[in-house]
């Protein structure tokens, strides 16, 4: 996220292997435009490690720095969202509430046309299960405290594995998609602002067993980062897809990572990405072999559908 000039980038980090023995959040942030990053710092712990936190998303609102984090029992059994903002006298990540239960952030928290505020992700029906349904969570306008409401995007019953989901908000349209088993990108779209869904339904974009995230450039241009088919890893090949100003369908793609990095000495796996626009450049944070957290910057004029 970008907020007051400075860019800040998450991650959850465990000691040996994924939400095993501790899950804190921590970060670090960059003043000059990601070139260079500030020493890691925490955002949230649990010292006696009886609650594991992932995973985190930012939103800058109104001057300040919020962060909502999953709170989880165990490996993927979420109990609630907990707020934390950025206390700037301190500079220190103050705890301020919960907001949802039983629902796990995938994306940032975007502005809709009724003034409320949609956060994509998954969740689970009671506790002690894991969040099988894809989902969306909605605030009551800018009071972030308040509860939020979580909306399944899928019937009762109707799980997946891992469906991650992401978002485009297009004036009354919202347009979600989410990862399944079935090698390509599901879709529902919700006309109402996110109250009711179309049932999921199966895209010809073909797509990796992997998290996406989906955004709209200042031109006009919507985009999706996925992991595309056809390497030796899974999620060795990282790609952006766009469309045209205005339109709906992805005409064009470029791939972002391929394969083993020498120069980074990380990879083949590139995946999980989170994407920004700050100053006429797309910022793209991923995850590699789960060890790494790698940032790629694109210039958006490098990115036109034409």
């Amino acid at each position: 996220v970008e907020h007051r000039g400075v860019l800040f980038a998450a991650w959850y980090n465990c000691p040996e292997r994924e939400i095993v023995d501790a899950s804190l959040i921590r970060g670090r942030r960059s003043r000059d435009g990601g070139i260079t990053w500030s020493d890691v710092e925490t955002i949230a712990e649990d010292v006696e490690r009886k609650i594991f936190y992932v995973p985190n998303v930012f939103l800058s609102h109104k001057r300040t720095l919020w962060t909502f984090v999953l709170r989880m029992t165990g490996h993927d059994l979420p109990t609630q969202v907990e707020a934390f903002a950025l206390d700037e006298a301190t500079n220190r990540w103050e705890p301020k509430g919960f907001i949802a239960e039983l629902f796990l952030p995938n994306c940032t928290p975007m502005r809709m046309s009724d003034g409320n505020l949609v956060m994509a992700g998954r969740m689970a029906d009671r506790r002690g299960e894991k969040p099988l349904r894809p989902a969306v969570a909605i605030s009551q306008g800018d009071q972030l405290l308040r509860p939020w409401k979580t909306v399944p995007l899928s019937a009762p019953g109707q799980t997946y594995g891992c469906p991650e989901t992401t978002l485009l908000v297009d004036r009354r349209t919202l347009t979600a998609f989410f990862r399944s088993r079935r090698k390509v990108v599901l879709m529902s779209t919700s006309t109402d602002r996110g109250r009711t869904w179309t049932a999921p339904a199966e895209t010809n974009f073909p797509v990796v067993y992997a998290k996406m995230f989906a955004g709209t450039l200042s031109t006009g241009q919507h985009y999706l980062l996925s992991n595309t088919p056809g390497r030796a890893h899974s999620r060795g090949l990282l790609t952006i897809a766009v469309t045209r100003p205005g339109e709906a369908v992805f005409s064009r793609m470029w791939k972002l990572r391929d394969g083993y990095a020498a120069d980074l000495k990380a990879g083949p796996e590139w995946s999980y990405p989170s994407a920004i626009e700050h100053k006429g450049k797309l910022f793209v944070v991923y995850t590699s072999e789960k060890h790494h957290c790698a940032l790629s910057v694109i210039p958006i004029e490098s990115i036109g559908a034409e």
